[in-house]
């Protein structure tokens, strides 16, 4: 059976450093009209979700403004800056980064969910 390479750009790199973490250029175009992000997590199946949030929304006041992230834009990555946000999902997945250090994650764009799904099951040292 002949089969075609495709590159999903759905799926990208997540990496955590010690006080951020950063998407890669492939997941730039979810984030692209995001005003804020809200950060979810399942234990149970290691896996972490971040879902943009328009402006409209974010200052709609539906959603609780401490339950928000800011988050920064640039041509070739999407930053979310929590050093809260860092020690919380340490702490949650069992995860050491030292000052320095950094570990990738693999990051996929669920469109049902409308949120990127980062696999914290899989990680490798950056």
């Amino acid at each position: 059976m002949l089969e075609f390479y495709d590159s999903d750009d759905k799926i990208g790199t997540v990496t955590l450093y010690d006080r951020h973490l950063l998407l890669n250029s492939k997941l730039i175009k979810y984030f692209e009209e995001a005003y804020k992000v809200r950060v979810g997590l399942d234990k149970e199946l290691n896996e972490v979700y971040i879902f943009p949030i328009d402006k409209d929304h974010a200052l709609s006041g539906e959603l609780k403004e401490s339950s928000l992230l800011s988050i920064s834009v640039s041509k070739s990555y999407v930053r979310i800056a929590s050093k809260q946000l860092i020690e919380y999902l340490s702490t949650a997945f069992n995860l050491t980064i030292n000052k320095g250090d950094s570990i990738q994650f693999k990051g996929s764009f669920d469109d049902n969910k409308k949120c990127l799904v980062i696999d914290m099951g899989g990680k490798k040292n950056a």
